[in-house]
């Protein structure tokens, strides 16, 4: 019995160390990257394009989503920038949507309803008779991306 628990908490630790030193999902990109930051100022410049849409909630719009910093505000060092999907705007302007994937911070889960603050804001998205909009980063990544991932993604979002 003992040969088991220390079997056991020697797997714990081993899981534990890989959590922590495995990259993370996804493109990690320097922070002062300069083709993020043009990529997130052209979303910026853009933003009225998805507000408008979102107002109007026109018939072959949908699956609007905006891309924020989970973890702005929140005393945290690192940033976290996610997509959140089912975007809706309240009557008083509260923003509200639901975490696409899973995150890295340990205290959301995907899926899960998160309010976003306007100021965290860096992409937004929506299909419109099945062509994508916007994703301004989701471009970038797509270009950086092997020829038949970037091929396959473009198909996936209508371009």
């Amino acid at each position: 019995m003992k040969a088991v628990l220390i079997a056991i908490a020697i797997a714990a630790v081993v899981w534990l160390m890989w959590r922590r030193f495995v990259s993370p999902a996804g493109m990690v990109f320097d922070l002062d990257d300069p083709r993020m930051e043009i990529a997130k100022q052209r979303a910026c410049d853009t933003l009225p394009e998805f507000w408008a849409a979102l107002a109007a909630a026109a018939p072959g719009d949908s699956d609007f989503g905006l891309k924020f910093d989970l973890n702005h505000g929140r005393g945290l060092p690192d940033r976290e920038l996610i997509w959140a999907m089912g975007v809706t705007r309240d009557g008083d302007g509260s923003l509200h949507g639901h975490l696409a994937n899973p995150p890295r911070n340990r205290d959301f889960s995907a899926g899960e309803k998160v309010t976003i603050n306007p100021e965290t804001i860096v992409d937004w998205c929506f299909f419109r008779n099945d062509v994508a909009h916007g994703h301004h980063i989701t471009r970038l990544m797509i270009d950086l991306s092997p020829p038949r991932d970037a091929a396959e993604a473009r198909k996936q979002l209508g371009w």
